[in-house]
């Protein structure tokens, strides 16, 4: 979502210079003048120190896969391929090569320095400061918004609050460095930036805890600065670099917004409670700088009940929007086949017949979801009349997530704090599967996040065990119940690969393959949520391995009563 165009960050005009106005009030002072043109020349002696950032594609950055590897050869330059382009690091001086045509604006050069008055609240930065606050500005801030105007706004919001409040410095640069580390790990192994970011983080909480003390002992309360460092040491607490096989293809929504990234982080839990306490404390989100926090709180709430599966805290912003009224899709036949089929077996039936799984408050999300599935899988198709971003979706997906969330269980799944006191109504079981499959479905394909969050390995559990819940107790007998069953093994089986549960979701695969063929469970799949380019490779794999174990030990396979 980075901008190929350049952009001035920090302004020098002077406020009160107006076009075809004159008089030399309105020049730079000969002072002024020569500050300026010392700074560049001392600059201009000075050799490269460190990490120099030249430029990079960023599609690379967006490439979560660790697409840029430097040689161990001093010199070397090694080329890495992300998205069908190559990119180069030069391993000896630390610079990142690729396709300029679609990079992010480089730092500028020596005399148009960044801030060559001193005007930052942070003196004497680094040069890996200044290459993460770029960074920062040109790669994280631009992925938030969905206009130009809203992207621009919050931009530019976040970098006034970097340049005011010292707190506001330091906590950027260590989230700075938390992205950078994460998408270019090879590169950021290269430099100081690790311990940069360990430097910057004592800095902000020692700057924050100062900034707190005058605000409790002046009139003035908590300003929205305090918040933002907060906040921004809350989501960038410690982050899992450890490599973990996706278990399905990625949504097109995965990278968006960065949830590839933010999936990867370690939330502070004190910085949390501190941020709900004082949003609270100030009358809410409503209360407090639209522009700062208006987009990424929300999202922020959302992202954090989703992982430990909580209510959220804050309001939903959003309203749900048809996406066909502002012209943005127009589907085309396919699509238009689609959106009457898919999901349409977690709909009332045509006499308004409604299944024991289904409850009046699944009905508009589910139909929100799967419209959101058709207009995703339309853009992945392209054509006339597909969306052109995926942008036009974050409404919808918000406001479905958000809703889905906010729906208490339909039962508590004992535990070892909880156990089971009394045998489960099997209705209740059914919706609850319900429940928790639509928001696999999400952590799949709505607002994906990678596995790193464990959020898909807790779902499957809950509907592995409601599943056997309600097989124990023959609840399966209906129809339209057993094709629903299907479809929860099937995306309970998807979210469970690589996990401890597999096996154990392949021994009710194995009873379903054993009464039935993939193309007929293909059709019947594809009536209930169900996304092809992230659901269909997962499952036929997990079919043909299952046949396979068939045939190779028939002996262990059970038939179905």
């Amino acid at each position: 979502m980075s901008s190929a165009q350049p952009r001035a960050f920090f302004f020098l005009e002077d406020p009160s210079s107006k076009p075809g106005s004159s008089g030399r009030k309105q020049e730079l002072s000969a002072e002024a003048r020569s500050h300026i043109s010392r700074q560049a020349h001392l600059r201009a002696s000075r050799g490269p120190k460190g990490l120099k950032f030249v430029t990079y594609f960023p599609r690379t950055i967006q490439n979560r896969d660790g697409a840029i590897e430097a040689k161990e050869s001093g010199g070397d330059r090694s080329e890495a391929t992300a998205d069908g382009k190559s990119a180069l690091v030069d391993a000896n001086s630390a610079y990142i090569y690729a396709d300029a045509s679609e990079s992010i604006p480089p730092i500028p050069d020596k005399g148009a320095s960044l801030d060559p008055f001193n005007s930052l609240a942070v003196t004497k930065t680094t040069s890996e400061d200044r290459f993460l606050l770029h960074y920062v500005f040109s790669r994280t801030l631009p992925a938030f918004g969905e206009t130009a105007s809203d992207k621009r706004d919050f931009t530019e919001s976040w970098i006034s609050r970097t340049m005011e409040c010292p707190a506001v410095f330091y906590s950027q640069i260590l989230g700075a460095s938390t992205h950078f580390r994460i998408t270019c790990p090879a590169a950021g192994a290269k430099t100081h930036i690790h311990e940069t970011a360990l430097q910057r983080k004592i800095q902000a909480i020692k700057a924050l805890r100062t900034t707190v003390e005058q605000s409790q002992l002046g009139s003035r309360g908590i300003d929205n600065s305090v918040l933002l460092t907060i906040f921004i040491l809350a989501i960038h607490d410690n982050f899992d670099a450890s490599k973990k096989p996706e278990p399905h293809p990625l949504s097109p929504l995965a990278r968006c917004r960065d949830m590839d990234i933010y999936g990867r982080m370690s939330f502070g839990k004190q910085h949390i409670n501190a941020l709900y306490y004082l949003v609270e404390q100030k009358g809410g989100i409503s209360s407090i700088d639209q522009h700062v926090f208006g987009y990424v709180l929300p999202l922020f709430d959302i992202v954090l009940s989703a992982r430990f599966g909580t209510v959220p805290r804050f309001s939903c912003p959003r309203q749900l929007k048809p996406l066909l009224d502002d012209g943005a899709w127009k589907p085309d036949e396919e699509a238009i086949q689609m959106l009457k089929t898919l999901g349409e077996e977690l709909q009332p039936s045509p006499n308004m017949t409604w299944p024991p799984f289904l409850t009046p408050e699944m009905v508009e999300v589910v139909q929100a979801m799967a419209e959101i599935t058709v207009a995703l899988d339309h853009h992945s198709r392209s054509g006339p009349g597909a969306p052109t971003s995926v942008d036009v979706l974050f409404n919808n997906c918000d406001w479905a997530t958000h809703t889905l969330l906010s729906i208490p269980p339909y039962i508590e799944l004992p535990d070892e704090n909880r156990p089971q006191e009394r045998v489960p109504n099997i209705v209740s079981c059914l919706r609850e599967i319900c429940r928790l499959c639509a928001l696999v479905y999400v952590d799949m394909v709505i607002l994906p996040t990678p596995p790193h969050t464990g959020i898909k390995r807790r779902l499957s559990e809950g509907i592995l065990r409601l599943i056997e819940t309600v097989l124990y107790g023959n609840g399966e007998r209906h129809s339209r119940v057993s094709e629903f069953l299907v479809w929860a093994t099937m995306l309970g089986a998807i979210a469970a690969r690589f996990t401890d549960l597999e096996g154990s979701y392949r021994k009710h695969i194995k009873k379903i393959v054993q009464i039935s063929a993939w193309d007929v469970i293909h059709r019947q799949l594809k009536r209930y949520l169900w996304f092809g380019p992230v659901c269909d490779d997962p499952a036929v794999k997990i079919w043909s391995d299952t046949e396979a174990a068939i045939l190779q030990s028939p002996a262990d396979v059970e038939l179905l009563p």
